[in-house]
């Protein structure tokens, strides 16, 4: 029905289709867990993320404060 090049073409572009998506996905959960280790909801950044785009929702976690008890805080002296 369809010709060999064609075939080859269509599953080169769902390969790659199916990689933008799995990298996308990869990415909101990678700001999810960010937003969760700042005590934010990992629901509503992962969506938001992976729907609307990675950038603008990774920005706002990466603004946003760490906990008081986080190691990780700029500014805490680690003891040893």
């Amino acid at each position: 029905m369809y010709s060999p090049s064609f075939q080859n073409f269509s599953v080169a572009y769902w390969f790659l289709v199916a990689g933008a998506f799995l990298i996308n996905l990869l990415i909101a959960f990678l700001v999810g867990n960010a937003a969760r280790s700042k005590d934010r909801s990992f629901g509503s950044f992962f969506w938001l993320s992976f729907f609307v785009g990675f950038v603008v929702p990774a920005l706002v976690v990466a603004a946003l404060p760490f906990r008081i008890d986080d190691p990780r805080r700029p500014g805490t002296k680690t003891t040893y």
